[in-house]
């Protein structure tokens, strides 16, 4: 037997190898799949027993929170808004009025 077969047995039986290296992996990762998903199906539906009242007083809070907020929003920010908005047009107005409409303004660098 000389180098150059010596050489092609090495790789034919390297082939192989891989082949059957490849198919162990393959059938490896599937089990471990569709272990993972029978875990987690598992898991999900005792969790699911546990969380769902949880969830439920959190969307309670939620809601309470969430009206809380629209009231501040309409009886202290809104008042606050349009106070603003009618100074800033009351300046603007008198600023217009008195032709100071570059008052407080820099002109660029």
């Amino acid at each position: 037997m000389d180098l150059q077969e010596l050489r092609d047995l090495i790789i034919v039986i390297f082939g192989v190898m891989g082949i059957v290296v490849l198919l162990v992996s393959l059938v490896v990762v599937l089990v471990i799949g569709f272990a993972a998903r029978g875990l987690i199906g598992t898991v999900r539906g005792v969790v699911q027993g546990q969380v769902s009242p949880t969830l439920d007083s959190a969307r309670g809070i939620v809601d309470d929170v969430r009206g809380t907020t629209s009231f501040i929003a309409d009886t202290a920010v809104s008042p606050i808004i349009r106070l603003y908005g009618l100074f800033a047009g009351l300046r603007r107005a008198f600023a217009s009025l008195l032709g100071l409409t570059q008052l407080g303004r820099r002109k660029g660098p």
